[in-house]
């Protein structure tokens, strides 16, 4: 069945003009300040903003080491942890390269994201219904739909603009069988998809629904006895457009798998529920609604989904025009006018139930189970916006069949009337814009000194992790601007070295282990640490009630004073000594039972330090004085070769505060085959990423009929703690 025609290119040049101007007005004032401050808050913005600095600095090189974003050194693929923004970059790349102002580049991918939505929104609405006053409703109703104003910090959900246009160029291709209207489909689509890996999951709900049920009923029509005929060649095209989506996102796609099969990346179920819809969250408005404030409750977190009624009341109209008796006499309704509506019904009542998400039994727990790393989005409550496309889809129709009854001056009274009440719905007040120079002046001075500097991660203090600071995205804007990576970071997961760093238990509160947190952190490749003495008063939690006694403890732990930078304070580590090279294929694991171990308290729990579970431990059970231990004896001799320790995330901080390891022979004498500090081995571990964040300690050559393990350090809190240990000897030549 055909679709209306309509003159695209001049009609949404229009469109687009109409909705940027109205735009413009609702987001004011972003675009008078979109060179130097963001909208919303200094999270999510200043992470798209690094985000798209970053992507349109590697499409320079040819994109090459563009998933090792300079955040969580020295982990590999760190782009893969969150959004990637690719699919925005690409647009936006020309503004950084021509003013170098990533800043002005996520401003106006913001106010772009408005007219994206509401031109391919219109170009949907008008292909299917064939009313311009209509269309526009539609156009409005998505790209200024009540959800978005939730969604101020989120770049990558206000890209949504693509769903419709891809819509449109799938309708288009099976009205026409136009390839170009098919390449519009997998373009936007793929688009899309490296836009916001939640769209590629959520969209594919519209997408596979639309497509199963145009080839039925192209097999259906093109079989003159009725019978079902597939059309084989619509069923090879839409495989080309498909491998083609597939070929395009391939490469983050890639990035994302490796990163699952390293960390592991799994959301709880629990987590799930938690940030999914109930059916009562789209009777409640985000914070700010200009409308609806003080009348409708306000939704926790993304759980604000309330659509707005205009929207609502004419989806609901769509219903009536299903009889031909409805409609007035001389109007024409399109041809697929009844399939269409009762296609889109069926997608609002799916994403409605999907936004859910496995909270309610039913389809979201289908493709938990079917799709590979879909258990990896955290907020099914995002199937909003496929709700929102329905409804805007449906109220277009509604719509239509309403001005269709009515004399063209009074339609066009009441479009007028229905479009401003959709965007006054919408309405969340001028935008909050907060100050961010994207040439970080008051830092120039430092970032000159480390963009100078010999190649090395920086580690910039204060740290925290998992909690979220301001701060530290900062820093990490500010790797674009002295070009080295950081052990600090923020995105979708955490980092085991940040946390332990800017946790309870850190070594950087106590001057003791200062020495050996320095060495730690050279053995995996960090250069230079930072101290922001600003950031430390009034923040007892940040362990130093005078910055400046930390300035002097590193100053001490490094042999050389830190180099002054207006507030901060830098010092240039040597780099690391060369590993010793390590004979691997001589080690072989050496099973420990629990009568084989003794320790200086709780000899019961010994056992758990080798049940082969993290989530056990041994533990002293008291603070560490400097007389714990742990002994391993072996039937005979072993010349014991390695030891490997692992670690519980919510166990780091019982670290051994000092270790010494013995070697007892047969005749009971001792040799010394370790004496150091644990924390080099410790941080060598957490920056894998690995579970466990393995510290491996590997020893010389040794004849052992028992090994001490002693815990030689001091804390007036940490107990010491052994999760797992791992014993490996040499193999006899």
């Amino acid at each position: 069945m055909s679709l209306p025609r309509f003159p695209v290119g001049r009609e949404t040049a229009r469109v687009a003009a109409a909705i940027g101007a109205i735009a413009a007005v609702v987001t004011w004032p972003l675009l008078r300040q979109a060179a130097w401050a963001l909208p919303g808050d200094l999270g999510d913005p200043v992470l798209n903003t690094f985000l798209l600095g970053w992507g349109a600095a590697r499409m320079l090189g040819g994109f090459i080491g563009v998933w090792n974003a300079p955040i969580y050194f020295p982990l590999k693929d760190t782009l893969a942890l969150s959004e990637h923004m690719l699919g925005v970059a690409v647009f936006t790349a020309p503004v950084v390269w021509l003013t170098g102002n990533p800043v002005l580049a996520q401003n106006l991918a913001f106010f772009g994201s408005f007219v994206l939505a509401g031109t391919g929104m219109y170009l949907l609405a008008r292909a299917l219904w064939g009313r311009r006053d209509a269309a526009f409703l539609a156009a409005l109703a998505f790209a200024f739909a009540p959800h978005r104003v939730m969604h101020v910090p989120h770049l990558q959900v206000l890209m949504s603009g693509w769903m419709p246009l891809s819509l449109w160029g799938l309708h288009r291709y099976f009205a026409t069988g136009s390839r170009r209207s098919l390449a519009v489909f997998a373009g936007s689509f793929a688009a899309l998809a490296m836009s916001n890996g939640y769209f590629l999951y959520f969209f594919s709900v519209p997408v596979v629904l639309i497509v199963v049920c145009e080839l039925a009923r192209s097999a259906m029509a093109d079989s003159p006895s009725g019978r079902f005929r597939m059309p084989w060649r619509n069923v090879a095209e839409l495989a080309a457009a498909a491998a083609s989506i597939l070929a395009l996102i391939a490469p983050a796609a890639l990035a994302y798998v490796r990163v699952r099969r390293t960390f592991g990346f799994r959301r709880a179920v629990g987590e799930m529920e938690a940030f999914g819809a109930a059916w009562s969250d789209y009777l409640r408005i985000p914070d700010g609604l200009w409308l609806w404030s003080g009348i409708l409750e306000k939704g926790l977190g993304e759980r604000a989904l309330f659509p707005g009624v205009t929207i609502v009341v004419l989806a609901a109209v769509s219903a009536v025009t299903l009889a031909h008796s409805s409609w007035p006499a001389g109007a024409r309704r399109p041809a697929a006018w009844v399939w269409h509506l009762g296609v889109y019904t069926v997608i609002l009542a799916l994403a409605f139930w999907l936004s859910a998400g496995p909270s309610v039994p039913g389809p979201y727990w289908v493709m938990l189970r079917v799709l590979p790393g879909f258990d990896g989005l955290r907020v099914p409550a995002r199937f909003v916006v496929v709700v929102a496309l329905a409804l805007s889809v449906l109220g277009a129709a509604g719509a239509a069949w309403l001005f269709a009854r009515l004399r063209p001056r009074v339609a066009g009274t009441a479009a007028f009337v229905l479009g401003a009440a959709i965007v006054v719905e919408g309405f969340g007040g001028p935008v909050y814009m907060v100050p961010f120079r994207h040439d970080q002046r008051v830092r120039s001075q430092l970032n000159a000194w480390i963009e100078s500097g010999p190649p090395g991660g920086v580690v910039e203090l204060p740290i925290v992790g998992p909690a979220f600071e301001p701060f530290t995205l900062a820093y990490q804007y500010n790797t674009l601007l002295h070009g080295h990576p950081i052990v600090n970071g923020y995105s979708g997961y955490g980092y085991g070295l940040q946390d332990f760093l800017g946790g309870p238990g850190s070594p950087l509160t106590d001057p003791d282990a200062l020495p050996g947190l320095l060495e730690g952190l050279r053995s995996i490749g960090v250069r230079y640490v930072v101290v922001h003495q600003a950031l430390y008063y009034d923040r007892p939690e940040f362990g130093w009630r005078d910055p400046k006694d930390l300035v002097e403890a590193i100053d001490r732990a490094a042999g050389t004073r830190g180099r002054q930078f207006n507030d901060a304070v830098a010092w240039l580590l040597d780099a690391p000594k060369p590993r010793l090279p390590v004979d691997e294929s001589s080690l072989e694991p050496l099973t420990v039972t629990a009568s084989m171990a003794a320790a200086s308290a709780m000899p019961d729990r010994v056992r758990y330090a080798f049940d082969g579970d993290i989530r056990t431990k041994w533990l002293s059970a008291a603070p560490q004085a400097g007389g714990e231990w742990v002994r391993l004896t072996f039937g005979g001799e072993a010349d014991i070769g390695r030891l490997v320790v692992l670690t519980s995330p919510f166990g780091v901080g019982d670290y051994p505060r000092g270790m010494v390891i013995e070697s007892e022979s047969a005749d009971g004498s001792r040799m010394t085959l370790f004496s150091a500090s644990f924390l080099p081995s410790l941080l060598a571990g957490l920056a894998t990423g690995a579970a466990g964040a393995p510290a491996v300690l590997d020893l010389p050559s040794n004849r052992s009929r028992a090994l001490w393990v002693r815990q030689t350090g001091r804390s007036e809190r940490w107990q010491w703690a052994i999760h797992e240990l791992q014993v490996f000897r040499r193999r006899s030549r």
